[in-house]
C-alpha cells in the first residue's frame, strides 16, 4: 500500500505544521491506554531502578531486521540506489521516497507496519550501513565476485538467540535534570556519526564506538572502546554503540546536514545539560548492535573479525587501517505521542531501567516482526553502483548520473 501523500515538499517547518495537524487525528492519537491499543500487552513486571553509576533513566526495545536497500531517505531523498548499502529497522516501507508524514498515516487497527516492538505505536525508521566480512570458501580461499573483485558477505546483527536477547535501540536521559526532558516532536529526523570519517581521525567514542563483548566495557569502570572495528575472536561478539544528539533547537524537524538542529549535551561545573543554542532536552536515542564472530564470517587464519568493514567506509581496509571508522546511523521519529510520553514519564523521568518494551505503567509493547529481510547484492564493497564508475559503465548507466555522498 502506498501511504505517501502527493506532495513531495521536504521543508521541515511545513512538515511540522502538517504533523501538528495529524496530532488531532483520533485514529492515530486515540487514548491508547484506556482503550487498550492492540499493540499494548498488560504486564505485572515492574522495572527496577537504574543501577548506580549507570544510565540515569532508560527504555529499551528490540527491533527485528526489516529490509536492505541502497537508499537513504534523508541524504538522498527521492533518489533510489544512490546510497551505500543500508540495513533498515522499524517502519517496513522506509525507502528513498519516505517522508516523515508517511509514518503517521492512519491505518487499520492491527496492521503490521514495523519490525519493532510496539508495531503501530513505534513506526520510527532506523537505518545503519551494513557490516561486511570478506567472503572465503570452505578451504579458506578468498572469493571473488562477478567483476573479479574480492567478494563480501553481510554480517547479521544478533537481535536474540537461545540465551541472550539483545536490545537494539535505547531511549535514555542524556542530561542530569530528568524532569526537563520533553517528548521529541513527531517526524524529528537526525543523523548521528559521520560517514566520511577516515583512519587517523576517529570519531569521539562518546558518539560512535566499537568493542568486543568479552571486554565487558562500560562507561563507569572500564571505558575500553575503539573508534574502529577491533579483532574479536570467536566465539566472541563484536558490538557497537552509536549515540544521537539529544538537545533540540525547539524549531526545526530537520536541517540541511540533518545534524545542525540538534546538539550533544555539555557538562558545565559538573552538571550535564543542553547548551543555550539547543535548549530543549529530548530522550537520547542510541543504537546498540552485536555481531557474532562465527566460522561462516570470521577470518580463517585468526578466527576473528579481521578485515570486516562498513559499507560506508570510504577507504581500503587492511591490517593498518581497520574498518568501522564511518559508523553512523539515521532516525526518523514515528512514535505515537502517548506511547513516547509514557516511556519518558514512567521510565526515563522515574529513573527506571526498562527492558523489552516495558513501559513501567502496567503495559509493555507488543513483540517484533520480520520484514522481507532480503539481502542485496554487494556492489563496490557495499558503496553501491553510484560510487563505482566502472560498474556504472559496465551496466549501462549514464556517466552523469553518479552522485557521491
Amino acid at each position: 500500500m502506498n501511504m505517501r501523500p502527493a506532495s513531495s515538499q521536504r521543508d521541515p517547518r511545513a512538515a511540522a505544521a502538517l504533523l501538528a495537524g495529524l496530532a488531532l487525528s483520533p485514529p492515530v492519537f486515540a487514548d491508547i491506554f484506556s482503550e487498550r491499543h492492540p499493540d499494548l500487552i498488560p504486564t505485572a513486571v515492574q522495572p527496577a531502578a537504574v543501577a548506580p553509576n549507570s544510565w540515569r533513566g532508560i527504555f529499551r526495545i528490540n527491533c527485528d531486521f526489516s529490509h536492505a536497500a541502497y537508499d537513504d531517505p534523508l541524504v538522498f531523498p527521492g533518489q533510489p540506489d544512490r546510497a551505500h548499502y543500508h540495513n533498515f529497522y522499524g517502519f517496513f516501507d522506509a525507502d528513498a521516497h519516505t517522508r516523515a508524514e508517511d509514518l503517521y498515516v492512519a491505518l487499520p487497527s492491527g496492521q503490521r507496519v514495523s519490525s519493532c516492538q510496539g508495531n503501530q505505536l513505534n513506526r520510527s525508521a532506523y537505518w545503519v550501513p551494513a557490516l561486511l566480512a570478506p567472503l572465503y570458501d570452505s578451504q579458506g580461499i578468498r572469493q571473488l565476485d562477478a567483476d573479479g573483485e574480492p567478494a563480501w558477505k553481510v554480517v547479521d546483527a544478533v537481535v536474540g538467540n537461545d540465551d541472550v536477547a539483545h536490545e537494539v535501540f535505547y531511549y535514555s536521559a542524556g542530561v542530569d535534570n530528568l524532569q526537563s526532558i520533553q517528548a521529541p516532536p513527531p517526524g524529528l529526523s537526525i543523523i548521528a556519526g559521520t560517514g566520511s570519517t577516515l583512519p587517523g581521525a576517529p570519531q569521539p567514542t562518546t558518539v560512535a564506538r566499537w568493542h568486543c563483548q568479552s571486554w565487558n566495557a562500560n562507561d563507569a569502570t572500564n571505558p575500553d572502546f575503539r573508534g574502529f572495528i577491533p579483532e574479536c575472536r570467536a566465539p566472541d561478539r563484536l558490538r557497537f554503540d552509536l549515540f544521537f544528539p539529544s538537545c533540540w533547537n525547539g524549531v526545526d524537524l530537520d536541517s540541511p546536514d540533518h545534524k545542525s538542529h540538534m546538539a550533544y549535551p555539555e557538562t558545565v561545573a559538573g552538571v550535564t545539560r543542553c547548551p543555550a543554542s539547543h535548549p530543549v532536552a529530548l530522550p537520547r536515542v542510541s543504537y546498540h548492535y552485536a555481531f557474532g564472530v562465527r566460522p561462516d564470517n570470521y577470518d580463517p587464519v585468526t578466527r576473528s573479525s579481521r578485515g570486516w568493514r562498513l559499507a560506508a567506509d570510504g577507504y581500503t581496509v587492511n591490517d593498518q587501517n581497520p574498518g568501522g571508522y564511518s559508523l553512523h546511523g539515521d532516525w526518523i521519529n514515528g512514535w505515537h505521542v502517548e506511547a513516547m510520553q509514557a516511556l519518558i514519564d514512567s521510565c526515563i523521568k522515574a529513573a527506571k531501567d526498562c527492558h523489552d518494551g516495558n513501559l513501567a505503567n502496567g503495559f509493555r509493547l507488543s513483540g517484533t516482526a520480520p520484514g522481507n529481510q532480503l539481502a542485496q547484492p554487494i556492489i563496490n564493497q557495499g558503496r553501491g553502483a553510484m560510487h563505482d564508475p566502472d560498474h556504472l559503465f559496465a551496466h549501462g548507466f549514464e556517466a552523469g548520473s553518479a552522485h557521491s555522498r
